[in-house]
């Protein structure tokens, strides 16, 4: 009977000091017994036995099971790693329990390390198999995390042991990784975002907040970096129109030079929809009608109906089609040079043309006559006959555009010999009949000797004003 009890004991009591309460209580049930049987006919007695068989049975049933350790949970160890508790940590990593598990809000335990910036145990988790790709339900990462505390250290550690590292990634807030970064202040690790960027068709917030601070700081290399990472043009927060559009049209050289140099694309095309601020810079209502109410209008055009020479130089030695046409109207940079009478952008575009000062034409209407100038010195004149009343031949600075041996006009069906047509317009110098007064519907009538000269010697590009 001993020995059974005491094998039963065995979880229960295990010191020796409490063996010996067992056996001081087993002593006493046996010595309890004898006395039974003694006093078999007394009924008290009988009582007082009962009860000391129960009460030994109570104390051998009633004790603590022996000691089951409860594993520890995902938010245990979360808890733990936001109270700083070791052993506890010690204890979940020890029984290799899942390095991605979540708690609330969808937290991986990685990211609650990285948050409480906890980098021990940050790499242990790493070593047991964290993955660093895993975002919380708001999209947050622990990529996000290291950048926001502007931790470098952790930041390239989880960039280690990154497979596929999203530098784009956006929370469902709107803020995305770049942004966190630059928050977080660490300038390393924006660059490492900035150069591991992923192509990008529009820019963001934070893509146009680095450009503008490298803008200020005239840091080229960046500015190339995010031009070159971007599918469509810079624009100002909030607005439609292309920066280097707005820098042509406010004549900002500085940031025209920076950004073109940086390989903007010389043939930006302006948009649909325009900035009410950037059309109030436009300075002619016409050259607002052009660009309003055309498509595909390019940053060339804009130059040139602008009359913006430098700009223009600038564009084509950069690689801008000046053969590209509007989506309605047709019409070319040099079309519109032309149409807005800038004549210095014209000669430009064509390629050619003396500069006024070496050689030049000027037409008198008062007096109905064609000179020559060249050198400043007017060496050729004749009579001509310009348009009569109700066709008046248009004042102006134009540029003769081309030249036609045998043109025959398609609005009046007469020919018109040696014709030199002025500033891609209507109208131009040709051979016909000249009475010594207004008699053409517009044109400048010249004398079959004169019109062949001209046309022989005054080459393409050559300007002529009609006073």
């Amino acid at each position: 009977m001993r020995s059974r009890f005491f094998r039963r004991l065995g979880g229960v009591l295990p010191y020796r000091a409490d063996r010996k309460v067992a056996a001081k209580l087993l002593g006493c049930s046996i010595d309890a017994a004898r006395l039974t049987l003694m006093r078999v006919f007394k009924p008290g007695a009988i009582f007082t036995s009962v009860a000391a068989v129960l009460l030994l049975l109570a104390a051998t049933s009633l004790g603590p099971e022996p000691y089951a350790r409860t594993p520890v949970s995902a938010a245990d160890f979360a808890r733990a790693v936001t109270m700083r508790c070791e052993s506890l940590i010690e204890l979940y990593l020890t029984e290799h329990r899942n390095p991605n598990a979540r708690v609330a809000q969808g937290c991986t335990l990685l990211l609650i390390a990285a948050l409480q910036q906890d980098r021990d145990t940050v790499r242990r988790l790493l070593d047991a198999g964290a993955r660093v790709e895993l975002a919380d339900k708001t999209g947050f990462t622990p990529l996000m995390a290291a950048a926001m505390h502007g931790d470098l250290e952790m930041f390239d550690a989880f960039l280690a042991r990154s497979v596929h590292a999203d530098m784009g990634a956006r929370c469902r807030d709107g803020r995305d990784l770049l942004g966190i970064a630059l928050d977080g202040g660490n300038k390393k690790i924006v660059e490492t975002i900035l150069e591991r960027l992923p192509p990008m068709q529009q820019w963001t917030a934070s893509t146009r907040r680095v450009l503008d601070g490298a803008l200020r700081a005239g840091n080229k290399d960046r500015i190339r970096l995010l031009l070159h990472k971007h599918a469509a043009p810079p624009t100002p927060e909030g607005k439609s129109v292309p920066l280097l559009a707005y820098s042509i049209a406010s004549n900002d050289a500085p940031l025209f030079t920076t950004l073109l140099g940086c390989g903007a694309d010389p043939n930006t095309a302006l948009p649909a929809k325009y900035d009410q601020d950037f059309l109030a810079l436009l300075p002619s209502k016409a050259l607002r009608s052009y660009i309003e109410d055309d498509r595909g209008v390019t940053i060339l055009l804009l130059a040139a109906g602008l009359g913006q020479t430098d700009y223009l130089h600038a564009l084509l030695e950069a690689g801008a089609d000046r053969n590209h046409t509007t989506t309605r109207s047709k019409m070319r940079a040099l079309d519109l040079a032309a149409e807005t009478q800038n004549w210095r952008c014209t000669q430009i575009l064509l390629g050619s043309g003396p500069p006024p000062d070496q050689l030049r034409i000027e037409i008198s209407l008062a007096s109905q006559h064609a000179e020559v100038i060249k050198d400043g010195v007017p060496v050729f004149r004749t009579v001509c006959s310009t348009g009569r009343d109700g066709y008046a031949t248009r004042t102006g600075s134009y540029v003769i555009t081309n030249k036609e041996r045998n043109h025959r006009s398609t609005i009046y069906k007469v020919e018109m010999p040696y014709f030199m047509r002025l500033s891609c317009l209507d109208f131009g110098m040709h051979e016909g009949v000249v009475p010594n007064y207004p008699a053409s519907h517009g044109c400048i009538r010249l004398p079959g000797d004169a019109a062949r000269k001209l046309f022989t010697e005054i080459p393409v590009g050559t300007l002529v004003t009609v006073k």
